[in-house]
């Protein structure tokens, strides 16, 4: 037998023989390995950093509040749930002095939801404050920093020394903040002092830990959990309202008598006096004032709403937007990361079966010396098994690398800025590895081993033997007289071709479609996420602000409103505007629904309600309701259909009229005479959709601030919020989707590279003839490249198809309940990755034709002998 040191010889000459196939595997798997990886391990990655914060900051796991606020009677309740750990901190949101700028002051937490000191430390006494790190820079320890008092001031004091600068256990955005009911109507920073600093006896927010909730935040045991303890925590407060209602009534009612036995006092002064003859027009008419005031006080006794007490978990809790976001794009990413390594895998299997095919019939010659020198059929077949070990081997392990520290690191900086979590640890994860390299064997591996095992069965004296030429055959297109006789010279030597090598043509075709696929998909997702914010907030919501009312307040609070929103706003529409909670079959979550009541007149000035399909414009009637696209979806209903929704205190099945284009947000829209016809009530106006004359966020900030100081005004939601909100998720997405279609395109150069290379060298003898025979380098060059480029087109087609359901699939598993991403696109997506492939297709072209410059024609007629 043969030495093993010439094996081993013949083993190493198959990688130095040909870099060119080597390098282009081993980027190919590398190529795969940093998409799996990178995307991959994002995922994990963010859920263990950001489970680490939570446990270092002992975030609470669900809150409650109440729009009384919390008494201690209350807390206590809460305690006795079992499991339940407790801590309650009171709160107020004010303004920075001579600003909009609104901050909510929190009283200092001892043992749940630790806010992070970042510098200096949390204050110790009543004149201390601690602020937000957003607000290190303008503000430096040492300093002053004066606030406005708002409507409800618990806080004694307005100014505070500044000791620290914190981050926040619950408030994880560091731009989306929330809502408040002071500024502008958002939250734009937050801060913590000593519970002495508040005169107020009522806790603004409880928050509680369950001792049975130590699963990761992410999992579905969490989640599970949390949900029977949050149905713990309402059964517990279920009569709490009831009871709450009838202690303030009893305590207003009993100020009222008091002021009563004050006025009846005074009566009995004024007839005294007027028995003397003393003038009392003056003290009558403050009397009759008096009394005035007592009898409105009456009423609003008796108006008096029960006290809702509400339950919160991360996500919804007020400020909670940044942990909802942060869990959005983890699941997002980690739907794509499912996606994407898989069709480029598939695409890297088909492309290296190929290209070992090729590599088997090169070394057929070398293989058959070997059994014929007593080497038996598996050693001779573990070399290329070696082969594709060693390049997949290779090829994976760089792509590790790159995924682990370079990719996933950038992807994670981009989705975790503006957090005070902070960009995501780097984590060891050996399953996504261990899948890399069984992904790695099934695409070169694998396949080296099935072409070898199948094309060296035969007996070494074939083996030594040329490999005969593949038998020609007639094509269905000679079949077809009428197109064959018009046929070039050329182009029935390429159509035959085309046929001739069946296995080559389909992974051309495949492995290009592939690449479009990829790109179209990711082009796709990135025109799908782009146009979001200007469709919703520009195209379909037209107003610029809800202002909602505050049910205590008098006519004349409510004209002056309606003064200042005529010199502000070019036109406003009342509403009556409702905020429903419902749990939809088969949605994990509740549901928060914007329920809209108008009259139909003039509505499409302030909503354009259309069908995304085809614009058309749907109208408010009174034969059912429109509802907003992804609820739709959710409920799985078309028009016609009804769904079951709890309205006026009962539960009505509703029918649906249309279903309305909408992005961001839940949404249904009533008319007044469907309404009525539901409930047998006349829909009560107490909120206002308004349009202003300027809504720059400078200006519309300002009008909104002036808004919530005015007594008839309850909440001012600002659209430019939510805009901020939906391009923070859609951003994050975008440039995930920019990374992804730069590893589309050079998987194309790839693919194209490797199969023009094949088809160059396994037809050289082909090519010289024809060169020897008088065609020039150009005709040469068409004579085969005409091939790659017919098949890459038949390629470009199947690839759009199939980037179009690709695309689709994404589009239905990213976002959240809350967010439909347009599933159209326009037409720039496919013409990108067409004209992608045309410019690669050209580039290598003109490659291949210096290659074929420099071949030895002579040489390579001579190889076979």
């Amino acid at each position: 037998m043969m030495s093993k040191k010439k094996y081993w010889k013949d083993v190493r000459q198959s990688f130095s023989a040909s870099w060119g196939r080597t390098l282009s595997i081993v980027f190919l798997l590398a190529l795969g390995a940093t998409t799996l990886i990178g995307l991959k391990v994002v995922s994990p990655n963010m859920e263990a950093t950001g489970q680490k914060y939570i446990e270092q900051t002992k975030m609470a796991d669900l809150m409650v509040m109440s729009d009384y606020g919390l008494t201690k009677t209350d807390v206590q309740e809460l305690k006795k749930v079992k499991g339940a750990q407790v801590e309650a901190v009171k709160l107020q949101d004010v303004t920075i002095k001579k600003t909009n700028q609104a901050v909510r002051i929190f009283s200092k937490s001892q043992h749940i939801s630790q806010d992070q000191v970042v510098v200096g430390k949390l204050p110790q006494k009543a004149n201390q404050i601690a602020l937000a790190e957003k607000l290190r820079g303008k503000y430096h320890l040492g300093d002053k920093i004066s606030f406005d008092r708002g409507k409800n001031d618990s806080l004694k004091r307005t100014q505070f020394t500044v000791v620290g600068f914190i981050k926040s256990a619950e408030i994880w955005s560091e731009e989306n903040l929330g809502s408040s009911s002071v500024g502008t109507g958002e939250l734009q920073a937050y801060a913590v002092t000593t519970a002495g600093a508040f005169e107020t006896n009522l806790y603004g927010l409880a928050r509680v830990r369950f001792t049975n909730l130590n699963d990761p935040y992410y999992t579905d045991t969490y989640k599970a959990n949390l949900k029977k303890d949050q149905a713990k925590l309402k059964a517990a407060l279920k009569d709490n309202g009831t009871k709450r209602l009838h202690e303030l009534q009893a305590s207003a009612r009993q100020k009222l008598a008091t002021n009563q036995a004050q006025i009846r006092a005074l009566e009995t002064q004024i007839s005294q006096a007027q028995a003397l003859g003393v003038d009392v027009s003056q003290r009558q008419a403050e009397v009759t004032k008096a009394q005035a005031k007592l009898a409105m006080s009456q009423r609003q006794i008796e108006a008096m709403a029960k006290p809702t007490y509400t339950v919160y978990n991360r996500e919804t809790l007020p400020g909670g937007n940044g942990y909802s976001t942060y869990a959005t794009a983890t699941s997002s990413i980690s739907a794509v990361g499912d996606i994407f390594p898989l069709v480029l895998y598939l695409v890297a299997a088909l492309v290296t079966l190929t290209t070992m095919t090729r590599f088997v019939d090169e070394e057929r010659g070398n293989a058959g010396l070997f059994r014929a020198l007593g080497y038996i059929k598996h050693q001779v077949v573990m070399k290329f098994v070696l082969y594709g070990l060693v390049t997949s081997f290779l090829g994976t392990t760089i792509g590790i690398m790159v995924g682990n520290y370079g990719l996933s690191p950038i992807i994670g900086e981009i989705v975790t800025a503006g957090t005070v979590v902070g960009a995501s640890k780097l984590y060891f994860h050996l399953n996504y590895i261990i899948i890399a390299f069984i992904a790695a064997l099934f695409s070169a591996v694998l396949p080296a081993y099935l072409v070898a095992r199948r094309d060296l069965s035969e007996q070494p004296a074939h083996l030594l033997q040329a490999k005969p030429p593949v038998v020609g055959s007639k094509i269905f297109l000679e079949r077809m007289s009428f197109i064959w006789k018009r046929f070039s010279f050329t182009q029935k030597v390429t159509a035959r071709n085309i046929f001739r090598y069946k296995q080559r043509m389909l992974m051309t075709i495949f492995g290009v479609a592939g690449s479009v696929a990829l790109l179209f998909a990711g082009l796709g997702i990135q025109a799908s996420i782009s146009g979001v914010s200007t469709s919703q907030f520009q195209e379909i919501l037209k107003y610029n602000l809800i202002v909602v009312e505050n049910p205590q307040a008098t006519k004349a609070q409510k004209a002056k409103v309606a003064t200042y929103l005529n010199q502000k706003a070019t036109g406003r529409r009342a509403v009556q505007l409702e905020t429903l909670e419902e749990k939809i079959s088969g949605v994990s979550d509740k549901q928060d629904i914007n329920l809209i009541i108008s009259q139909p007149q003039g509505f499409a000035k302030y909503v354009n309600l259309r069908q995304r399909s085809n614009g058309q414009a749907l109208k408010l009637n009174n034969r059912g309701i429109i509802l907003s696209e992804k609820l739709a979806n959710l409920y799985g209903v078309k028009p016609g259909q009804t769904i079951n929704l709890k309205l006026a205190g009962k539960q009505r099945q509703i029918k649906v009229a249309g279903i309305t284009e909408m992005y961001a947000a839940h949404f249904i829209y009533m008319s007044a005479d469907y309404y009525r016809i539901l409930t047998g009530k006349d829909y009560q106006t107490n909120a206002s959709l308004v349009k202003l004359k300027d809504n720059r966020l400078g200006p519309a900030g300002d009008t909104a601030a002036h808004l919530l100081k005015m007594s008839a005004v309850g909440v001012v939601s600002q659209n430019n919020s939510a805009v901020q909100q939906l391009n923070k998720v859609a951003g994050s997405l975008q440039t995930v989707m920019i990374i992804l279609i730069i590893l589309s395109v050079l998987l194309a150069v790839v693919i194209l590279y490797n199969l023009t290379n094949i088809n160059v060298s396994e037809r050289i003898r082909e090519l010289s003839t024809i060169k020897v025979l008088g065609f020039h380098s150009k005709e040469v060059t068409m004579y085969i490249y005409r091939e790659t480029i017919t098949l890459s087109f038949v390629g470009i087609i199947v690839g759009l198809v199939g980037g179009f359901y690709l695309h689709k699939l994404i589009l239905g598993i990213i976002g959240s309940d809350q967010i439909m991403f347009n599933p159209s696109v326009g037409l720039y997506v496919y013409l990108v990755p067409t004209v992608a492939i045309i410019i690669i297709l050209f580039l290598l072209g003109l490659l291949v034709n210096h290659i074929l410059k420099r071949v030895d024609m002579l040489e390579a007629l001579k190889s076979v002998d």
